[in-house]
């Protein structure tokens, strides 16, 4: 009878591991509704956007200035009369304008802008407001190029990526990068962010769904990811056996554990 209490023990016990492994591989969790929906109220006088990103010395910005009153007028401004080279990403690079150490760009014509502190969007006004002092009906566009993250540790293709849109989450990040691998420990994940004094490292926790309302859940250029590996999987995963297969593994054992006890019970009988 004691060896039958000790094969149900040992099954029970391998359920709840195999049950806690999974839980420590899901995003985002938190309390939910009865329509399994969270809602997260944020402080007045804020939105759930990602914060504007304020240009910095060294970024590089390509900057398109056209005038709707003709094409020669457009060419004033234009540091490339080649418009098919400039459809490459190379081409965009090398054709951009970098914010100095004085966080200033200079332009063809307009000569210097201070633009650092400032953000996309106020840069491209102030660019405008430069450039209609010559050439009536201007239109900007201004775009960062140097949106490079890196991502290393516990993920599927650790690098650099380069993304062409006005912010990057840590998720856009992930996704990227092809998601954590098994080992990856999603309650502790660093982000390294260099300022012009010092490196600072952050600590986020991905399975909390309170990361939304985190600031530091939206990335700047120059961050990088490190995912550290959980140390209690990988020690239970020496062979490099994937995580989801050894669970599955035990509760077939499990199940085969407790049809034969009850066997044996019933034998007993």
């Amino acid at each position: 009878m004691k060896k039958h209490y000790l094969i149900v023990t040992v099954g029970i016990s391998l359920f709840l591991f195999s049950c806690t492994s999974q839980k420590n591989l899901i995003y985002l969790q938190g309390a939910e509704d009865a329509a399994g929906e969270s809602v997260y109220n944020y402080p007045a006088n804020t939105t759930n956007y990602s914060p504007n990103y304020l240009l910095a010395e060294q970024d590089m910005l390509y900057i398109q200035i056209n005038s709707n009153i003709g094409e020669e007028a457009s060419k004033l401004f234009s540091s490339s009369t080649n418009t098919n080279y400039m459809n490459t990403d190379n081409a965009v690079f090398l054709n951009s304008f970098v914010v100095n150490k004085d966080g200033e760009i200079s332009l063809p014509i307009i000569g210097n802008i201070y633009v650092k502190g400032l953000t996309i969007e106020q840069a491209e006004n102030k660019i405008k407001e430069k450039a209609e002092e010559y050439v009536e009906g201007v239109i900007v566009s201004c775009k960062m190029v140097n949106y490079k993250v890196s991502i290393l540790g516990e993920v599927t293709r650790p690098g650099t990526y380069t993304f062409y849109q006005p912010s990057v989450s840590v998720f856009d990040v992930i996704a990227a990068a092809g998601d954590l691998t098994y080992y990856g420990n999603r309650h502790r994940v660093k982000i390294v962010r260099k300022t012009p004094n010092e490196d600072i490292i952050y600590n986020i926790d991905l399975t909390e769904s309170s990361i939304l309302q985190n600031s530091k859940y939206y990335l700047q250029p120059g961050d990088i990811v490190y995912v550290e590996p959980n140390k209690n999987t990988k020690a239970l995963t020496t062979l490099n056996v994937p995580l989801n297969t050894i669970t599955s593994s035990l509760s077939i054992i499990t199940s085969i554990i407790s049809v034969l006890s009850l066997i044996l019970a019933l034998n007993k009988k």
